[in-house]
């Protein structure tokens, strides 16, 4: 790839999220003669890691070939399939790629200046969604790319597609790592404060990158942007999903975003605009400040008086934000139980519908005030506790009343 035409914006990493079915599926695989090991073929240039997920300086360009453990696995949250026969394991981003939604009608790119066509078309709609491998590329027009096919330049302008909407990666069911030389690590609830830590950053990209705040509904906010080779002293880096946010604001994704909030300030700079002078304990937002669940069945939505929505959420490994915890009269059942309340999120979700002809169909659609049963959920444990807002009894003289 020639350099002059775009310059590589970052190395791509992305959480475990759910089973996907992207705007189209391209065949890179070729199965090998060992039923545990496949050759894979690497969409996006990608650094190869330890188990420690370190990395080895080791490259593997894109389009070339890897023999690789047919599982993957995940290290500190990412996931990773491992090299067969080394200490080295690939980001499953930089391979499977990642869905998008399409949030802007969109041609596809050779270069900057030049289009060419996908699958057949000249032009992607708004709605559809695509599978996108890797970082984004910045070409000489200063704008940001993602690729969406090869080994033909097919690439989508970073503007047009919306947040990851599930990586394309399937981990298996309460899979466990079964690798002598590799390790699966849970979320820890980093409870470190602002302040306790800091390091020097410096902005690294020649069109300088935003300083951003949060208003009180949690939105993102710019407020001004710093200049190529400003230095700021940062105290705190968080992934999750304010760090997602920002990458939706600026227009760049990597799938290992975070964001370092500039010490004695309520501003923060994304983390890949920046080159720090040293790291700093990463913290995810999702599990330290909110409280989160997992679906491991398919699961009823239900309305705050008990009723069912008709919607139901299939088993996935995805993390959904709850924000309260409360007993609800369940008049089906005549009986109070327990139940989360979705923290409202503006994402569409696959989920299950029920139909005029009774049966369940998939649809894809926005959750809204939905609440689901304590007793059909994971709560994840390392993030915060929540506790009844109410009891049984005062439930049932509500619903009663």
């Amino acid at each position: 790839m020639k350099k002059n035409i775009f310059i590589l914006a970052s190395v791509a990493a992305l959480m475990a999220v759910s089973p996907m079915l992207p705007f189209s599926s391209q065949a890179h695989t070729v199965q090998a003669a060992d039923t545990n090991v496949t050759n894979k073929m690497i969409m996006h240039t990608s650094i190869a890691y330890d188990k420690n997920g370190n990395s080895t300086g080791t490259k593997y360009n894109a389009y070339s070939y890897a023999k690789l453990v047919s599982s993957p696995v995940k290290i500190d949250g990412t996931i990773y399939y491992k090299v067969a026969d080394k200490d080295q394991y690939l980001k499953a981003t930089n391979i499977d790629g990642v869905t998008r939604k399409i949030t802007h009608n969109t041609y596809i790119y050779r270069t900057s200046t030049r289009r060419t066509s996908y699958q057949n078309k000249w032009k992607l709609y708004k709605g559809q969604t695509i599978t996108t491998y890797g970082g984004s590329y910045r070409f000489k027009n200063g704008k940001h790319y993602f690729r969406v096919g090869g080994p033909a330049k097919q690439y989508v302008k970073s503007y047009n597609l919306g947040p990851v909407v599930r990586a394309n990666t399937t981990m298996a069911p309460n899979s466990n790592n079964t690798s002598s030389n590799t390790t699966t690590n849970k979320p820890t609830n980093n409870t470190q404060p602002v302040g306790n830590e800091e390091t020097t950053v410096t902005v690294n990209d020649s069109l300088g990158t935003p300083i951003v705040t949060f208003d009180q509904n949690g939105n993102v906010v710019q407020v001004r942007n710093a200049k190529n080779g400003e230095k700021f002293t940062v105290d705190y880096l968080e992934k999750g999903s304010r760090a997602d946010k920002v990458a939706g604001y600026i227009g760049q994704f990597g799938g290992d975003q975070a964001i370092y909030h500039i010490k004695g300030t309520n501003n923060w700079l994304y983390s890949m605009g920046v080159k720090t002078a040293s790291k700093i304990q990463v913290h995810n937002y999702d599990l330290e400040q909110t409280s989160v669940i997992k679906f491991t069945q398919t699961t009823d939505l239900y309305n705050a008086d008990g009723s069912l929505q008709n919607i139901r959420i299939t088993k996935n490994s995805e993390w959904w934000r709850v924000d309260k915890l409360l007993y609800i009269w369940v008049p089906s059942e005549n009986k109070a139980e327990e139940f989360y309340h979705l923290a409202p999120d503006s994402h569409w979700k696959d989920v299950l519908r029920l139909s005029n002809n009774g049966q369940y169909v998939n649809d894809h659609m926005p959750i809204k005030d939905a609440y689901v049963k304590a007793s059909d959920v994971q709560f994840v444990e390392n993030s915060v506790k929540l506790t009844p807002s109410n009891t049984a009894a005062e439930a049932e003289t509500a619903a009663k009343k």
